[in-house]
């Protein structure tokens, strides 16, 4: 499907650009979370990381951050992402990519 796309996406006005490099700012900061989620298992200790999780799920339902749609599936990312965090040897998998 990808492929199919490639030639679709040529000159984009200045309005869709900056949609997609936040798109793109936003996977980019994604694979950040990823890399410290995944990593503080060899790091931190299991207080350490049910802290850190209490924090950041703390700071979700704050006013700070707007939107509902936008808690909500932060919340889920960071669910999903932190779990290799519960694991010092975690190597992950990316089998399911295609």
């Amino acid at each position: 499907m990808l492929a199919a796309l490639r030639p679709a996406v040529g000159s984009l006005r200045a309005e869709a650009q900056a949609v997609v490099d936040e798109c793109k700012a936003f996977v980019r900061a994604m694979a950040r979370v990823e890399t410290a989620l995944g990593t503080m298992g060899k790091t931190l200790d299991a207080e350490e990381r049910s802290e850190v999780m209490r924090a950041v799920l703390t700071w979700l339902g704050t006013d700070e951050v707007q939107g509902g749609f936008t808690k909500e599936v932060a919340r889920e990312l960071i669910g999903q992402l932190s779990a290799a965090g519960a694991y010092a040897d975690y190597q992950g998998t990316t089998d399911y990519i295609q």
